[in-house]
């Protein structure tokens, strides 16, 4: 089975996978990968006016590729787009920690030094922030139909990896010393995002993936060895996405 996925910078990992998968079986059914924002495909939207994104579609260059891969592979098409606005809130620590309490899932201790806010208040925030993801994931689904969008990575546990690797991103973000938010925050930011995503896909008639089971510990984050870097899987978590995406 052929696979086209779409996507930022989570295609990394795929792509990485899915060129060791050539090179070892160079006969087998290919996955190929679209990064929508890479400059061959400029510009990623247009119809976006003053960032309102409710009428934003994929610009034609970007369009035409999808289309072409489409067209000539007939591919299982898959997404993962986005799944980095979770980090960018709450990655590292708020000069002024908050927590908040997730409605109807339990998940990891609530920060006990962190203010905490209402629900609502972050689920309208992120709503807000992801208005670019859900244009990508209506464009898409104007093109290919019915597509599955896999869930972004889990959160890595451990806070010293993150204050070690953590890209240039988050560090310029910090204010002074660069210290990671705590787990329980990291998890229930990420677990509220794949709500809000699951909802838009499956009203667009997708399919959602949840993150592998195998690549998560018993509390629900990333197993260490598959993280490439505080947000993003490596291609052994790429391997394990293909697999995923072949088997729904």
């Amino acid at each position: 089975m052929n696979l086209l996925v779409i996507g930022q910078s989570h295609v990394a990992a795929i792509r990485a996978a899915a060129k060791t998968h050539r090179e070892t079986y160079p006969d087998e059914p290919r996955t190929r990968v679209i990064h929508t924002i890479e400059p061959a495909h400029a510009p990623e939207f247009v119809n976006v006016a003053g960032g309102d994104y409710a009428a934003a579609t994929f610009g034609p260059a970007l369009r035409a590729a999808i289309e072409d891969q489409i067209a000539r592979h007939s591919p299982r098409v898959a997404s993962v787009v986005g799944g980095n606005v979770h980090n960018v809130l709450a990655l590292m620590r708020h000069p002024r920690p908050y927590d908040f309490r997730l409605s109807n899932e339990d998940g990891p201790p609530l920060d006990e030094d962190a203010e905490l806010i209402p629900e609502a208040l972050v689920r309208a925030t992120l709503t807000a922030r992801l208005a670019p993801d859900f244009a990508r994931l209506r464009a898409l689904g104007e093109i290919a139909g019915p597509f599955f969008h896999v869930e972004s990575p889990p959160p890595v546990r451990e806070e010293a990896f993150i204050t070690a690797r953590a890209e240039a991103l988050f560090r310029d973000r910090a204010e002074g010393e660069v210290i990671a938010a705590g787990p329980g925050l990291r998890w229930r930011m990420w677990r509220l995002t794949s709500r809000l995503m699951r909802s838009a896909v499956e009203q667009l008639g997708g399919r959602y993936l949840p993150a592998p089971a195998s690549a998560r510990d018993a509390d629900g984050f990333l197993n260490l060895e598959l993280a490439a870097d505080p947000t993003h899987g490596n291609e052994a978590y790429g391997e394990l996405l293909i697999r995923a995406i072949e088997d729904a």
